[in-house]
């Protein structure tokens, strides 16, 4: 199955979840000359709390991690499409003890869940006052070594719902917030654990910026007003886990103008089935002026809105238990001009899912290769600057 048809079992799957999401009634769509898309995003230092508290009962302390405020959504009325994607990283308190520790030491797996919701404010963590936008994500954070996991990034695809009778919303169109909620629990969690919402340094300090929520709110529009584009083709079948930036894929896009936004969904697949250790794997997509940059230029960063940057830098340890492991990464952008050089000739730009590799524990040796399996790429939805309002 190709990228095309993954994604597809990913919008199935979910679908269940987004039409039970549908506010009923009569959805009233805008007629075609009122048709119009936004995007928009959390963007850079989305989260809101740094640690959650790890209970032994599934659900007992949730949390909002993260929040897209009335202010920063776009503007719904009745018979909109809202899509939203997101992505969040955490990670386990130490196994043994170390100056990075906060918290005490725990040495079991930690059961995240995670949920996205529709909510009148940003504190709102579910119950009758919250809509569910997605089936929820859940992931068992491993702590075994060598199976070590350290970092697990929960990812939404493809959640959302359409704006049916507005009084059944749990929030008025003006003032809807969209909250990403999670809770973690183990039945062997002690008093005080916790797991940090980002990362975590050798001094303890929690650095984030991991993660963020992003919308896209159609109306009066259908498919055959956007354009999607494609690619699955590898730029490196092997890598090398050396710590180094590479792109490992590349989606052109010509014409870019004013107003142009994005959606942009990516996934890799990497194999290290054949290595005696775990491998550090991160990922980050970046609007790029060549398909080999690892970073925005300064053209990008003029051009496109937040610098270029569609998506954060996350990821976590890819382990022998798993031997093939899946990176999923989605995000968002707008241009605010259109891809031109100073004669007015037409730029390329390029959509690229950047990684970074290295070993976990053990020193790789000169000769050691990451596979990077089929099954992955990227996939563009061009939303052109006639439809931005």
């Amino acid at each position: 199955m190709g990228l095309r048809g993954g994604r597809a079992v990913l919008i199935a799957a979910v679908a269940i979840a987004i039409a039970i999401a549908i506010a009923g009634g009569a959805l009233g769509a805008p007629r075609g000359d009122d048709a119009g898309v936004r995007v928009a995003t959390t963007g850079n230092g989305s989260e809101l709390v740094k640690t959650l508290p790890i209970t032994r009962r599934p659900g007992a302390e949730p949390r909002v991690v993260m929040s897209m405020q009335p202010s920063r959504l776009p503007d719904l009325v009745q018979g909109d499409r809202l899509r939203l994607t997101a992505e969040i990283q955490l990670t386990n308190n130490c196994n043994f003890s170390s100056p990075r520790c906060v918290g005490p030491v725990y040495h079991y797996a930690p059961r995240i869940r995670a949920r996205l919701l529709l909510a009148p404010d940003a504190t709102t963590t579910g119950g009758p006052a919250a809509l569910p936008l997605a089936r929820p994500e859940r992931e068992t954070c491993s702590q075994q070594r060598p199976d070590y996991e350290h970092h697990c990034v929960l990812v939404f695809t493809d959640a959302g719902l359409r704006i049916g009778d507005p009084g059944r919303l749990p929030c008025e169109l003006d003032d809807c917030f969209v909250n990403l909620v999670a809770d973690v629990h183990h039945p062997g969690a002690g008093h005080g654990d916790l797991i940090m919402v980002g990362g975590q340094r050798p001094d303890g300090s929690i650095p984030q910026d991991r993660g963020r929520i992003n919308a896209i709110r159609i109306r009066g529009a259908t498919a055959a007003d956007f354009e999607t584009s494609s690619t699955d083709q590898r730029l490196h079948r092997r890598l090398r886990p050396d710590l180094q930036r590479r792109v490992v894929y590349s989606q052109r896009l010509d014409g870019l103008r004013e107003g142009d936004q994005l959606s942009v969904f990516a996934s890799m697949r990497t194999d290290i089935s054949h290595l005696p250790y775990a491998v550090r794997t991160s990922a980050r997509l970046i609007l790029a002026d060549s398909p080999g940059a690892v970073r925005q230029g300064n053209f990008v960063r003029h051009h496109a809105l937040d610098r270029g940057e569609i998506s954060e830098s996350n990821g976590s340890n890819c382990t022998q238990a798993e031997g093939t492991c899946v990176y999923r990464k989605v995000g968002v952008l707008e241009m605010r001009q259109s891809s031109v050089d100073a004669s007015g000739g037409p730029v390329p730009l390029y959509i690229n899912m950047v990684t970074v590799l290295g070993p976990k524990v053990r020193k790789a040796q000169p000769n050691d290769r990451i596979q990077l399996r089929r099954r992955g790429g990227i996939e563009v939805t061009r939303y052109p600057a006639a439809l931005n309002r």
